[in-house]
C-alpha cells in the first residue's frame, strides 16, 4: 500500500516544479478564489490524507505519516466550512505579488515533501 504514497510524493514534487518554473500555468487555470477553487482544495487534501493515514502502516514512518495524513485530512475539512471571503482574502496575501516568494516555496517545499515522501513510501531494503 505504499505505492500511492509515492504517487502522492511523485505529484507534490512535479507541482512543486511546475509552480517554480510557471507559477501561472498553475494558477490560472483554475480559479482557486472560488468556490469551487476552495471545495477542489479541499479535495486534494482530504484525499492526501486518507492516502497518508492508509498507507502509514506499510512504510518506513508509519507513525509519522499516520499523524501527518490525520493533520491533512483535518486541514481539508476546516478548509470545507470556511467562508469563502476568508478563503479568497488567504489566496490573495499568499499569491499576491510575491513571485519569487512563491517560486522559491514552491520548488523547496514540493521538493522536500515531494521527495521525503517518495523515501518514506519505498520499501526497505532487508537484505542485511
Amino acid at each position: 500500500m505504499s505505492k500511492p504514497i509515492i504517487a502522492l510524493g511523485v505529484f507534490i514534487l512535479l507541482m512543486g516544479v511546475l509552480i517554480g518554473l510557471a507559477p501561472d500555468r498553475f494558477l490560472d487555470p483554475t480559479n482557486w478564489e472560488s468556490r469551487a477553487g476552495l471545495y477542489s482544495a479541499a479535495s486534494i487534501r482530504i484525499a492526501s490524507g486518507f492516502i497518508l493515514i492508509l498507507g502509514a502502516s506499510s512504510s518506513r514512518y508509519p507513525v509519522g505519516l499516520r499523524i501527518f495524513g490525520v493533520v491533512v485530512l483535518l486541514a481539508g475539512l476546516i478548509l470545507l466550512f470556511l467562508p469563502l471571503e476568508l478563503w479568497a482574502g488567504l489566496l490573495a496575501w499568499a499569491f499576491g505579488g510575491h513571485s519569487i516568494v512563491i517560486r522559491v516555496g514552491g520548488v523547496i517545499g514540493g521538493t522536500l515533501l515531494g521527495l521525503f515522501l517518495i523515501h518514506a513510501g519505498w520499501p526497505k531494503n532487508n537484505t542485511a
